[in-house]
C-alpha cells in the first residue's frame, strides 16, 4: 500500500510544474488564419481607442473588468474571460483575429458580436483593447 502512496506522490510532482504553468495560461495559444488575413482598416489614433473604449464600456467591461483583466462584476458567471493585459491572448494576437473573436465569438459565455455592433465599430474596439496590454 506504501508502495502505490509512493508512487502517486511521485505522479503528482512530476505533474505539478505543469499543472502550474497550465493555471496561468489554460491552453497554448491558437492562431487564426482569417484572422491573420485581415488588416485593421481603422489606424489605431486617440480618437479610435477613445470611441473603443466607449464600446468597450458598455459591451465588455461586465466581463473582462475596468482595465481589461478578466475581472469584471459577471466573469464569475461562466469561462474565465480573457486578460487583455496578458502578454499571451489564448485566441490570437492580431487586430484581425482580436476581431473575429468580437464578431463571431469563441464559446457559449463569449457569443459574437455580429448585427450587434458594426464592423468598424469592432475594430474600434480592437484598438482599444490591444491599447490594454502590456507588450
Amino acid at each position: 500500500m506504501n508502495l502505490v502512496r509512493l508512487f502517486c506522490l511521485i505522479l503528482v510532482a512530476g505533474a505539478l510544474p505543469a499543472l502550474c504553468a497550465a493555471q496561468e495560461h489554460p491552453a497554448q495559444p491558437h492562431t487564426h488564419a482569417a484572422g491573420q488575413a485581415l488588416s485593421n482598416p481603422v489606424e489605431a489614433v486617440r480618437e479610435s481607442v477613445v470611441k473603443g473604449r466607449q464600446l468597450y464600456v458598455f459591451e465588455c467591461r461586465q466581463c473582462h473588468g475596468n482595465r481589461g483583466k478578466g475581472d469584471g462584476d459577471m466573469s464569475h458567471a461562466g469561462g474565465v474571460p480573457s486578460d487583455f493585459t496578458d502578454a499571451v491572448w489564448q485566441h490570437g494576437e492580431t487586430d484581425g483575429e482580436l476581431f473575429l473573436v468580437i464578431r463571431d465569438g469563441v464559446t457559449a459565455d463569449m457569443q459574437g458580436y455580429e448585427g450587434q455592433i458594426p464592423e468598424d465599430d469592432i475594430w474600434h474596439l480592437v484598438n482599444y483593447i490591444k491599447s490594454l496590454t502590456r507588450r
